[in-house]
C-alpha cells in the first residue's frame, strides 16, 4: 500500500516537471526573440521583428502544457490540495493563451515586433503588458505545484520511517 503510495506520487511529480520543463523552455524561446539562425555557426545572428513563428511556437507550447493540466487534473487519489494547485495553473495557462490571443494584432503576424514579442514572452521585461505579466504567474504556479509534488513523495516516503516506541 505505501509502496503503490510512493510509486503514484513519484510518477505524478514527474508529469508535474515534465510541465515545469515545458514552462520553462519559454525562456529559452524568448532568448531567440529577433534572431535567426546562421550556416556555419553556432550562434544567431539579428533578424529583427520577425517574430511571429515565434510566438505561435510558445503558444503551442503553452497549449501542450493547458492539456497536460487537464490531464493532472482529472487524476484519481491525487490530494486536494495538490489538486488545486494544479487548477490555479491550469487557470494561469489558459489565462496567458487568452492574453496572446487578445494581441493577435500584434503578436499573431509574420512580423512581430521584438518589442511586442518582448512583452509577451520575456519575463524580464518591465512592461510585460501584452503575456509577460501571465507568464509570470503561470511559472509561479507551476513552481508552487511542483513543490506540492515533491512534498508528497517525501511525505509518502515518511510513512515507511518506523517510528520508537514510547
Amino acid at each position: 500500500m505505501i509502496g503503490e503510495k510512493i510509486q503514484s506520487a513519484v510518477e505524478f511529480a514527474g508529469k508535474v516537471k515534465e510541465v515545469e520543463t515545458l514552462v520553462k523552455s519559454v525562456d529559452e524561446l524568448a532568448k531567440a526573440i529577433g534572431k535567426k539562425i546562421q550556416q556555419n555557426n553556432d550562434q544567431l545572428t539579428d533578424d529583427s521583428n520577425h517574430n511571429g513563428s515565434l510566438i505561435a511556437g510558445v503558444f503551442q507550447v503553452v497549449l501542450n502544457v493547458k492539456n497536460n493540466l487537464a490531464n493532472l487534473e482529472g487524476l484519481i487519489g491525487v490530494s486536494d490540495d495538490i489538486k488545486q494547485k494544479v487548477t490555479k495553473a491550469k487557470t494561469e495557462s489558459v489565462t496567458f493563451l487568452s492574453k496572446l490571443k487578445t494581441e493577435h494584432t500584434a503578436l499573431g503576424k509574420q512580423d512581430a515586433q521584438d518589442t511586442d514579442a518582448k512583452k509577451a514572452i520575456l519575463r524580464s521585461d518591465n512592461t510585460g503588458d501584452k503575456g509577460v505579466a501571465e507568464l509570470i504567474k503561470l511559472n509561479t504556479a507551476i513552481d508552487e505545484l511542483l513543490n506540492a509534488a515533491k512534498d508528497a513523495i517525501k511525505e509518502s516516503i515518511g510513512e515507511l520511517t518506523v517510528k520508537p516506541a514510547v
